[in-house]
């Protein structure tokens, strides 16, 4: 709570109230109280002059863009666009531009409001994600969705999308509280494989996911990019397991790419059935030309975190979340069962 003080001041002169909010301070005319003295007084003038200062403590930046976003009716979002002039280099021809999932690797430059650079990878090589897991701050995730082959961009982002765990990737980029302005080379856009991502997560490249990779490829994730589990007690031992049940279907304690291909089409199938089954539902409810209602949660992530979708619905909602620790401590649900000329 904001206390005041109440100030009167000696002389009196003819003016407003002045007030002060603790953030900006009032000026007084000095000359207009200096010419009032000897004149002969109106009965508006022996009005006395107060100010009003707050004791409270001064807003923070991030406090005024809060304020920013509710007088705008929405969040402060990112602002992209690519160069101008001698740097547009936009391909004309671009077969495939980014989107969630795909693999992109890029390079930056990171500048701060200011125009002060804070960084650049220019120098110890470009960076390799995937988009829409979790792997890089929301702002630029979604910024450099569309982007092409060689294309330049642009992305400033506002804090509230900046956030990101520190890791050694991100370990240069600021907890600013104002927009950080990124110049994006985007070097090469992977389109999403079911083949990329088993690749992806087969950290030695022998072919075979095992329980102990599989604890390594989360700790690198957390590690080089800061991705965690959103619960915080899932335990990377107890999960490697259960996705090893999940996947092995020749019970051999290590999974390959054909079995890992069989459970995700699995799956997919049963996503797109359910999905269907949602929006008949959602029609015959609300009507077909009503917005059916979005799940809470998010989409289902194709690497490690693949088995948090208990119901194989597509989202991973904040139920599945909360009790994931306890589910990976048994068995799944549905086994990796097919017949031999299946696999």
């Amino acid at each position: 709570m904001i206390k005041f003080n109440v100030v009167l001041f000696i002389f009196l002169i003819g003016l407003d109230l002045v007030y002060t909010d603790g953030i900006g301070t009032v000026e007084v005319d000095l000359a207009a109280a200096t010419n009032a003295i000897g004149k002969k007084k109106k009965p508006e003038e022996s009005i006395p002059v107060i100010e009003i200062r707050g004791e409270g403590k001064p807003m923070t930046a991030a406090q005024i863009r809060a304020l920013e976003e509710t007088s705008n009716g929405g969040p402060l979002d990112i602002k992209g666009w690519s160069f101008t002039g001698k740097f547009d280099l936009r391909p004309v021809a671009c077969p495939h531009a980014a989107k969630r999932l795909d693999f992109v690797t890029f390079h930056y430059k990171g500048f701060l409001e200011d125009g002060k650079k804070f960084d650049q990878t220019y120098g110890r090589g470009p960076i390799r994600i995937q988009l829409g897991t979790g792997m890089v701050m929301p702002g630029l995730d979604k910024g450099m969705r569309g982007m092409c082959d060689t294309e330049l961009r642009k992305i400033s982002v506002p804090f509230r999308l900046s956030r990101k765990n520190k890791s050694k990737v991100w370990k240069h980029i600021p907890n600013d509280e104002h927009r950080l302005n990124f110049n994006i080379e985007m070097l090469e856009v992977e389109e999403w494989t079911l083949e990329k991502q088993f690749k992806f997560m087969d950290l030695n490249n022998d072919t075979y996911l095992t329980e102990s990779e599989l604890v390594r490829f989360a700790e690198t994730m957390r590690k080089e990019f800061g991705k965690t589990w959103k619960n915080e007690d899932i335990d990377n031992i107890l999960a490697a397991r259960y996705y090893i049940l999940y996947f092995d279907a020749n019970s051999d304690s290590k999974i390959s790419f054909e079995e890992f291909k069989q459970i995700i089409e699995r799956d997919q199938a049963t996503m797109e059935t359910a999905a269907k089954q949602k929006t008949q539902i959602a029609e015959l409810k609300n009507g077909s030309n009503k917005k059916k209602p979005q799940k809470e949660g998010r989409k289902r992530d194709p690497g490690f975190a693949w088995i948090l979708d208990f119901n194989n619905d597509g989202i991973v909602s904040i139920e599945e979340n909360d009790m994931a620790d306890q589910v990976f401590q048994g068995p799944p649900a549905i086994l990796p069962v097919f017949n031999k000329d299946e696999l």
